[in-house]
């Protein structure tokens, strides 16, 4: 009887280890399909995977629908070229560019032109312009403001997107003026999400672009952005390193398109 009972536990026992062995490997060749599993781009073929930036003027929703200068020529380029594109919102530019290294995104739209990202990736021409400025609460009863020029940022923390353009003009501002400014990355935020910041007063001071500060004012009345700390930036579509064909294809479908009284009747709308 106890050998018929040892023989019953080790067949018990095999059966388990074989259950066991089964299950893991179904899940190793699941895993494997997971991990092959395309991220968000990647839709192949003639199809364009164009990442939006959330940037009022740009590209942002209103009420329940998506306007915006970026999405709006994205629909006549596709229309007027015969160019199928699947769209895909993003809030963080260092995401969208390190995703258009890896070849997820065929295209960006937009960001504001610098060396970094003119000597890194293939750009259009300008599309539309903008500015960065620095946001920050007026006193509600005095209306005097913090800051009333670049000067006054010597020995201040001034909070910035992570991996925007504004990291390295704040970094320029500080050597133009010879003082010290902290600047602080605030990631996974957009210019908008960090403009909020500054209107509810959960932080002090930042650096975005003026068309996403001008429309968030409107909200705010003690909002203000009329301190500029950098000239008019062309906002540009930024597109995959290895493509120079595309970006030579918009540019060259972009030169007619933006001396139409359609493109100049987009610019006036937003």
């Amino acid at each position: 009887m106890p050998q018929k009972n040892t023989r019953y536990l080790q067949i018990i026992a095999y059966a388990m280890i074989a259950a066991i062995f089964i299950f893991v490997m179904g899940i190793t060749r699941n895993c494997g399909r997971i991990s092959s599993l395309p991220l968000e781009g990647y839709s192949g073929g003639d199809t364009l995977d164009i990442a939006f930036l959330y940037v009022p003027g740009g590209y942002y929703i209103y009420g329940d629908t998506l306007s915006g200068i970026n999405l709006s020529v994205a629909r006549q380029f596709s229309e007027e070229t015969g160019t199928p594109i699947k769209t895909w919102n993003i809030a963080d530019p260092a995401e969208g560019m390190a995703k258009l290294e890896s070849g997820a995104f065929d295209i960006v739209a937009s960001l504001p032109l610098d060396n970094y990202i003119k000597n890194r990736f293939n750009v259009s021409e300008s599309v539309f312009l903008d500015r960065l400025v620095l946001v920050q609460l007026v006193d509600s009863v005095t209306n005097e403001k913090p800051v009333s020029s670049s000067l006054d940022l010597n020995g201040k923390t001034v909070y910035v997107t992570a991996g925007s353009s504004a990291l390295q003009r704040m970094k320029n501002l500080a050597e133009e003026i010879g003082g010290n400014i902290k600047i602080e990355e605030v990631p996974e935020h957009s210019d908008e999400l960090l403009t909020l910041k500054i209107a509810n007063g959960t932080l002090p001071l930042a650096v975005v672009n003026e068309k996403v500060a001008k429309k968030i004012a409107e909200s705010y009345p003690n909002l203000n952005y009329d301190t500029s700390v950098s000239f008019t930036q062309f906002q540009v579509w930024v597109f995959n390193p290895t493509d120079s064909l595309l970006s030579q294809k918009f540019n060259k479908w972009f030169d007619g398109y933006r001396n139409t009284d359609t493109y100049r009747s987009i610019l006036n709308n937003y």
